[in-house]
């Protein structure tokens, strides 16, 4: 005997993860590795009061807010931001089949992780909530020639479930598909990563000399994005006409 059915299946809350590589010049890459040291030792940080402070000055992922696209001019940096711009509608075409052709609001901390200084342990986990989508670009990788070829000594970069729900028991065969404990994937010179910024996120130690990664946070101008005001602009543009009663 044969029973009709009916099957739906639908993919609900998806994570994408772009890894582009880029073959850019060795001068391009130095000259950008040149600007963001200047820029990621120009903006550590050096009073506790400061306002701009996002961390403490306890640890090298401690800076100042500022955008490293606007604070110098060079051609390294329009190209990188070019680059950007390609990468994030590339991501939107492969991810959602959109086709973006409004601008992209951007701005950039730069992080220079050196083993002198002690600094190459990873960057912990974190998501950049207020962001659309992130776009890491790493102008320099310098692992040891006998560095193991596992991803918690290579300093990959590790993606995580944003539900939260964990690796399952039961085998995945399905190849349209990801399901594990995270997603690794190892940068190396000229990697491009791109993602939402809703995703959790970090990065693990790396045995090697020095690491230049460079992150750039997208907002995407878009018909329907929120249109919000402050206060003082609202009700300076309101002081108007009476009370109206009040």
């Amino acid at each position: 005997m044969e029973i009709a059915t009916t099957t739906e299946f639908q993919l609900i809350y998806p994570a994408f993860v772009m890894h582009k590589h880029w073959e850019m010049p060795d001068g391009f890459n130095n000259r950008l590795h040149a600007l963001a040291a200047a820029d990621a030792i120009a903006n550590r940080i050096q009073d506790a009061g400061d306002l701009r402070n996002v961390g403490d000055d306890t640890n090298h992922l401690g800076h100042l807010r500022h955008n490293f696209l606007m604070a110098q001019r060079d051609p390294a940096i329009a190209v990188l931001a070019q680059m950007v711009a390609a990468g994030v509608r590339e991501y939107l075409q492969l991810a959602y089949g959109y086709d973006h052709s409004g601008d992209i609001r951007m701005m950039s901390d730069t992080f220079w992780q050196r083993r002198a200084a002690r600094e190459n342990v990873g960057i912990n986990a974190h998501t950049h909530i207020q962001t659309d989508i992130v776009c890491t670009y790493y102008p320099r990788v310098v692992l040891d020639a006998d560095c193991p070829k596992t991803s918690l000594h290579r300093g990959a970069v590790r993606f995580y479930d944003p539900a939260n729900v964990g690796k399952r028991l039961w085998p995945c065969n399905n190849p349209d598909t990801y399901v594990g404990g995270w997603y690794a994937v190892e940068p190396r010179t000229g990697s491009m990563l791109v993602f939402e910024g809703h995703v959790p996120h970090d990065s693990t130690y790396f045995e090697g000399e020095e690491r230049m990664c460079i992150p750039v946070l997208c907002s995407l101008e878009l018909p329907n994005s929120h249109c919000k005001a402050g206060l003082k602009e609202i009700l300076a543009h309101q002081a108007q006409g009476g009370t109206h009663g009040l």
